[in-house]
């Protein structure tokens, strides 16, 4: 009896003691993973939102540059600030040289560029994978002739001759419409039969009489093959859709339009088989209707079957007028399930360690939780737009925990900008220069120019009014290059005070030196400070070329750093 009463005083205290404890440790181990699961999967959602949004505006960018190297826009002159109209010559073989050029810019993305005329004449250059067909039809001539050919100006060998009218064809009637650069409503290809929308742009007489359409193609394929190439996470999904309802493309395995005929059957968003890219899609329309702007990135979660979705939204617009809606959602269970296990683990661990002494239970407890709030700490971080620190110092762990450190890393790589400007970091313009220098061709050679600015008197400034006041100059100074530089060039911040200009397709020694002092005279324009101060900083410039001063990025950044460093001394 005594021996009994004695393990009701004893064990069952302790029994009590331990499982309090293991709750207590379960708790405090459940809530640090959801709140590190809720803040990283919303940046992951944002992160990939940004990435889809990247590759369309490639794609769109593509078909301008293509349509802008046939038909250019009015010339800017920096030196006096004047517009000149480029002259359009409609002569078949002169679009043909031209039409060729602009099909080896993106020759993967937009290698369909051709021009229709009012009085029906037609030159287009297709680039397919099997061969290079010329399509070609004089105003006299009863059809449209289609050669395979190898290059301009080389010999022709017939293929076909088709009825093929573009003053006919949806693109070409709504460009004379709406009389501007614009993409078509989406129709069904002429030859391909695929679902495809044309980027047009009406060209005019002086008289104002119209004079064609240049125009290139944009397949929905295109969209649907990068889409299905994304992994977002084991559940997760990516989808593009009109303002109408209708998908554009999707990460998920169906396809967003069939062909009966030659008639285009779109998918509306509710005839999809996905119940989370309906729901997901019903969730964003509900916060537009409650007024929440997706002119920028917004994010939020919805519930759907008991389970927690982070869901990315934003619009996806184009000078042409597109306005497209771009949606990720992610199951938050996609992040938190892989910290299950290690959850269990550490609770019996606890219960173990209590068993052989609490204190060393105690101890137990916190290496257990000081990773996992490491993490916590770090997403909650990223969330917020700070710099993420480090997380390989201290974590040298096998398990999911050490799976999801590393998988903060590398979303700390892939960070693009630069907090404090919003301009591009190094590590981003640097990764595009190459890509550039990659993919140039001999057919169109890459040219571009770095100009590597440091800013002098930024030390006095910062030295004597606080840094507050040095971060409202790059801030501004970021600012003025942006708004200085074509919408095709880039802007940079390489740390401290210097930034770098990428300036595409310029080589003239003339134009380098008048872009040059116009944005020396931008920088030096005088900042304002607050409370009245007024600051005021010079620009040392140093100018590298590619490829005249070098073959790799290395080697014009540094040739232009050299340069500006070699003119900042001769200024001292």
């Amino acid at each position: 009896m005594k021996h009994s009463t004695l393990q009701r005083v004893v064990v069952i205290p302790f029994v009590l003691l331990v499982l309090a404890l293991g709750g207590v440790i379960y708790w405090a181990s459940q809530r640090s993973a959801e709140t590190a699961a809720r803040e990283f999967s919303q940046k992951v959602v944002l992160n990939m939102l940004d990435r889809v949004g990247q590759a369309t505006d490639r794609n769109l960018l593509g078909a301008r540059v293509a349509v802008r190297a046939v038909a250019p826009d009015p010339v800017f002159s920096p030196a006096d600030g004047s517009v000149t109209p480029v002259a359009f010559n409609d002569d078949l073989a002169a679009l043909e040289e031209r039409i060729w050029l602009a099909t080896g810019f993106f020759p993967t993305v937009n290698n369909y560029v051709y021009f229709g005329g009012a009085d029906g004449r037609f030159v287009g250059v297709n680039r397919r994978a099997d061969r290079i067909e010329l399509r070609w039809r004089e105003a006299s001539d009863a059809g449209r002739h289609v050669y395979a050919v190898t290059g301009p100006g080389k010999a022709r060998e017939l293929i076909r001759t088709d009825n093929y009218d573009a003053r006919t064809r949806p693109w070409y009637k709504e460009a004379a419409e709406k009389q501007k650069e614009s993409w078509s409503a989406v129709y069904t290809d002429f030859t391909t039969l695929e679902p495809t929308f044309t980027l047009t742009k009406p060209v005019y007489r002086n008289d104002g009489a119209l004079l064609g359409v240049v125009a290139t193609d944009l397949s929905l394929s295109q969209l649907t093959d990068f889409f299905s190439t994304l992994k977002i996470s084991e559940n997760g999904i990516a989808f593009v859709v009109e303002r109408s309802g209708a998908v554009i493309a999707t990460s998920t395995d169906e396809l967003p339009y069939r062909v009966e005929g030659k008639d285009l059957r779109r998918m509306m968003v509710d005839q999809s088989k996905s119940p989370l890219l309906r729901e997901a899609y019903r969730n964003v329309m509900r916060w537009q209707a409650e007024g929440r702007s997706l002119d920028t990135p917004q994010s939020g979660e919805f519930d759907m079957q008991g389970e927690k979705v982070q869901v990315a939204a934003t619009l996806l617009r184009d000078p042409g007028g597109l306005e497209w809606l771009s949606v990720v959602a992610v199951p938050r269970a996609d992040f938190i399930g892989n910290l299950t296990g290690v959850l269990y683990r550490s609770l019996a661990i606890g219960l173990v360690a209590v068993f052989l002494v609490l204190v060393f239970g105690f101890s137990l407890l916190q290496w257990v939780l000081r990773d996992i709030q490491k993490l916590t700490m770090a997403a909650r971080s990223i969330g917020s737009g700070e710099s993420m620190q480090p997380l390989n110092i201290n974590i040298q762990r096998r398990d999911e925990i050490g799976e999801l450190a590393k998988s903060f890393q590398e979303m700390e790589r892939n960070l693009r900008t630069d907090k404090l400007t919003g301009v591009l970091n190094r590590d981003s313009l640097l990764t595009q220069i190459e890509f550039c220098i990659r993919n140039g061709t001999p057919a169109v050679p890459l040219k571009f120019v770095l100009l590597f600015i440091d800013l002098d008197r930024f030390k006095q400034i910062n030295d004597a009014l606080g840094h507050e006041a040095g971060d409202r100059v790059l801030i501004e100074t970021a600012s003025r290059l942006k708004a200085a530089v074509r919408a095709n060039d880039e802007v940079a911040r390489f740390g401290g005070d210097e930034f770098v200009v990428y300036l595409h397709g310029i080589d003239g020694e003339k134009d380098i030196e008048a872009v040059a002092e116009k944005l020396r005279q931008v920088i030096e324009q005088p900042v304002t400070l607050g409370l009245g101060t007024v600051g005021q900083v010079g620009a040392s410039i140093g100018v590298a070329a590619y490829p005249a001063d070098g073959r790799d990025v290395e080697t014009i950044v540094r040739v232009a750093d050299a340069r500006m460093f070699g003119l900042k001394k001769a200024r001292r």
